[in-house]
């Protein structure tokens, strides 16, 4: 589905549906189809495994010391040793250290629900709570949760690694010899007052910004264009919202999107690479359907000028290979940048020269190219990316129209800020009248993109909500009808997702990027599970999918804030006792997938670009995959993620085992019993187990503490409606210890933890500014009215 076509989509869906849906609607259109009431509460008593998790750890230690002794008296000291020292299971290895002991509150839930959080249980990892139950001999539980963490920090991993040695270098060397073929123009025409030398002076301006920000210093240049560099890059250090003279015209620029968060944090060289592919992303060029034509034609003037210095100085192919590569990671839909590219502009250029001394027959040129810029609607924004003013009369019910917009390497389309761009001021339409929602949230999310019916219920009730008998109220989100748009988008994400029938589940494909296939095994998680289990089955369990949905959600815009465009608000030595896993062999299946697409990117996407990764003040990139070299960045990566793969692929299997109630292999049982391992002798580590190998940076990152935050929308102040703004925030913090219950047996695992809360405007948090915010912070009440305690 071509982006013209999602917003058409869109368009004839909602007039379908209507606008006078109401929240009773919503929940009656999508009642949670799997809820059901589970077994009849269980007596934790009677479940197996609930003695050891409801042992005194003093007392169980004791209990064991006990035991060697009186074996050391029967059978002798080496033969405890020797047990001790074994990687099998043994009732005299077992030495509890961690307090399982439920509160009264806890045991009650866990015994209605077959499920509960323990929020007075975190830990710094996932890693840390399975070594926990591996060292106390529980059983455990392994969690779509964990995996998802595990693929998001190698993920995250390898997108340092892929900008630091390719990204960064290539796009020195774009800006750099197109900046050096515009500055031989100006010099041959220095003498000229014409419109060509202006429009060469100001994309002249563009490039330099670009890559001072990306060397972090002042470039040479144009004389005449130093002052303003330095005014826009101060604009661009301030880190807050200004009106700025770009391209020879004034526009509100919010420049709070250039403070470094995410990985970005973590070196010089990634914070200068984030400004500078953050100008590049969004300083758009806005070439046609704005509101006043001349600028527009201008600006297209500048994008006609910039597209051929690309050109003339070899630089356009290299553009080309770095906007695949970014749409081959983040792009949604196969849509793209969010914008017109170089080299779509490009095909709409004549063969003939470009320039001339007629102004009149450039002039021509131009609204030549613009009239088919419009007719094919190139550039046609479906995210508004900026701050603007609504400028239509007080009754009007139509939405504002965004201008075509260029960009060099702009920034992608992808389906969440869609979506929060419909479900905001001015595309909410109830009851013939404009609405005044101006901040989403992340449960439209949950409903929309993932299909999680069980968060209709969670919006219906903030639509009715009142900010005196609603804790959680947030205004201009909350109190709100409107539920026509949100049908009408869960209508057209779910012909987009599930039209997919004759994509195979196992083999990667050339046309979808990995955040696709990331937001599809999500969506997996939205299905009922071939488990018949009565835990499986019930409103509570949903809800504790959809937090894992969002907090992986979160970590995928936490990793790719710099390439997704975001939306605005128009302003007005042990073993386990027994193991499960996750009851959904379609998510393991997905999650093998997106594995497998990215062992297919590396070598289709980031090959071409290596040759142009080498600069002479370097050593070649770390990823040379001209190497042949056993050991090579590049064939490591690609080993890992087929690992990953095959990881997957096992527990699937062990899913459908245990959904068709069928025994596992020897072979599957050990593979739950090593979650984590522990390994006697030198050099032993504590991550050993198939769980540290799923993370890319090393074993031991998978011990690490990794408390996140990202904004993921921006809600303009707006005089008129008495909203002063926001930016909506997600986080997630560290992961809980969670209990569950399937047939009678007593199993325990880590779930992530995760929060949604706006800041004030232009005020956007690092992961360290969230951490220290986090002590205070509080979990949503729909996880506490469910699993959470």
């Amino acid at each position: 589905m071509g982006g013209g076509d999602v917003g058409a989509a869109f368009a004839a869906t909602l007039e379908r549906v209507g606008t006078q849906l109401t929240s009773e609607d919503l929940v009656k259109l999508y009642p949670v189809s799997c809820a059901q009431e589970t077994d009849a509460p269980v007596k934790l008593e009677d479940c197996k495994f609930f003695d050891l998790f409801a042992a005194d750890p003093m007392k169980a230690r004791g209990d064991t010391e006990r035991l060697r002794n009186e074996a050391k008296q029967q059978h002798g000291a080496s033969f405890v040793d020797q047990i001790l020292t074994s990687t099998t299971h043994h009732p005299l290895k077992r030495m509890q250290t961690t307090d399982y002991r439920l509160k009264p509150d806890e045991k009650a839930n866990l015994e209605a629900n077959g499920v509960v959080a323990v929020e007075r249980m975190p830990a710094e990892s996932f890693a840390d709570i399975y070594y926990r139950l591996y060292t106390d001999d529980m059983p455990v539980f392994v969690t779509a949760d964990s995996i998802l963490h595990a693929w998001h920090r190698s993920f995250d991993a390898f997108l340092v690694d892929t900008e630091i040695q390719i990204l960064s270098p290539t796009l020195d060397k774009i800006l750099e010899t197109t900046l050096s073929k515009c500055c031989e123009a100006i010099i041959a025409t220095s003498k000229d007052d014409s419109e060509a030398r202006r429009v060469m002076v100001d994309v002249e301006l563009f490039l330099r910004v670009g890559l001072s920000l990306l060397r972090g210093e002042l470039v040479d240049g144009v004389t005449e264009n130093t002052i303003e560099l330095e005014r826009l890059l101060a604009f661009v250090y301030s880190e807050e919202t200004k009106e700025a003279d770009i391209l020879s015209s004034k526009r509100i620029a919010d420049f709070s999107q250039f403070k470094p968060r995410g990985h970005y944090t973590n070196s010089e060289e990634l914070m200068r690479y984030f400004r500078a592919m953050m100008w590049l992303g969004t300083i758009d060029f806005r070439v046609a359907g704005g509101e006043k034509p001349e600028e527009d034609l201008y600006q297209l003037h500048c994008a006609v000028m910039l597209v051929h210095f690309l050109r003339d100085s070899q630089a356009l192919k290299i553009v080309e290979k770095v906007d695949a590569l970014i749409s081959s990671l983040v792009a949604d839909g196969g849509m793209g940048a969010d914008s017109l590219s170089p080299s779509q502009l490009l095909r709409l250029l004549p063969k003939e020269t470009l320039f001339t001394d007629d102004d009149k027959e450039t002039l021509s040129m131009l609204k030549s190219i613009q009239n088919r810029i419009l007719e094919k609607r190139l550039g046609a924004q479906l995210i508004n990316g900026h701050p603007r003013v609504e400028n239509q009369p007080p009754t009007s019910t139509t939405p504002m129209s965004l201008p075509s917009s260029f960009a060099l390497l702009g920034q992608r389309f992808v389906w969440s800020s869609f979506i929060f761009s419909r479900l905001v001021f001015d595309h909410v339409i109830h009851n013939d009248e404009k609405q005044k929602r101006r901040i989403p949230s992340a449960v439209d999310i949950a409903f929309t993109l993932f299909g999680n019916d069980s968060a209709a219920q969670v919006l219906a009730d903030r639509m009715n909500a009142n900010p005196q008998r609603f804790p959680e109220f947030v205004p201009f989100r909350d109190g709100i009808q409107y539920s026509s748009n949100l049908v009408a988008l869960r209508q057209v994400i779910d012909r987009e997702f599930d039209d997919e029938g004759d994509i195979s589940e196992d083999s990667p494909d050339e046309k979808t990027s990995i955040s696709m296939l990331w937001q599809r095994a999500l969506r997996a998680l939205s299905r009922p599970s071939p488990n018949a289990a009565g835990t499986f089955h019930s409103n509570v369990w949903q809800k504790r999918q959809l937090n894992t949905q969002l907090a992986s959600f979160t970590q995928l815009r936490h990793d790719t804030l710099l390439y997704a465009k975001q939306g605005y608000t128009f302003v007005c030595g042990c073993e386990y006792a027994d193991g499960m896993v996750d009851p959904y062999p379609l998510f393991w299946q997905r999650m093998g997938k997106l594995a497998k697409q990215m062992e297919m990117m590396i070598e289709r996407e980031l090959s071409p670009l290596v040759e142009f990764s080498y600069d002479q003040s370097r050593q070649p990139s770390q990823l040379d995959f001209g190497s042949h070299q056993t050991d090579s960045k590049y064939l490591e990566a690609r080993r890992f993620f087929r690992c990953f793969a095959e990881t997957m692929q096992s527990i699937e299997e062990i899913a459908v085992l245990q959904a068709e109630h069928r025994p596992l292999g020897e072979s599957q049982v050990n593979f739950l019993r090593t979650v984590m391992e522990e390994r006697f002798g030198s050099g032993g580590s504590r991550y050993c187990g198939w769980y540290p190998g799923l993370f890319f940076e090393s074993r031991e990152d998978s011990g690490k503490s990794d408390v996140i935050v990202a904004d993921v929308h921006t809600d303009s102040p707006s005089t008129i409606h008495g909203d002063k703004g926001g930016v909506l925030h997600l986080g997630v913090g560290n992961p809980l210890m969670a209990f569950f219950v399937v047939d009678k047996v007593m199993y325990a695992g880590p779930v992530f933890s995760s929060y949604e809360f706006v800041t004030p405007i232009d005020e956007r948090l690092t992961d360290n500014e969230f951490k220290s915010k986090l002590p205070s912070m509080r979990m949503p009440d729909w996880a506490h009215q469910s699993y959470l305690c």
